[in-house]
């Protein structure tokens, strides 16, 4: 089994690859973060979409560990 697998790794690390740099989303311009009293899903979609306008990819609510304050993130 092991000398089976040792062949295989060329074509998974290949196929790997393709995902990676053909397939993968698309590419990530610029990641900020906004300090939010209250940070909801929908609530950080619209201030990130309010600031990227046409570059807007997604938002994400975050709690840093140990901090009690709120972070929206923003990709665009």
């Amino acid at each position: 089994m092991g000398a089976k697998t040792s062949k295989n790794w060329p074509l998974m690390l290949a196929a790997m690859a393709v995902f990676v740099f053909v397939l993968a989303p698309a590419r990530v311009e610029s990641a900020f973060a906004i300090e939010m009293d209250t940070c909801t899903g929908p609530a950080c979609d619209a201030e990130c979409k309010k600031i990227l306008q046409e570059k807007y990819l997604s938002a994400a609510c975050a709690t840093p560990k140990g901090s009690t304050k709120k972070l929206c993130i923003c990709l665009g």
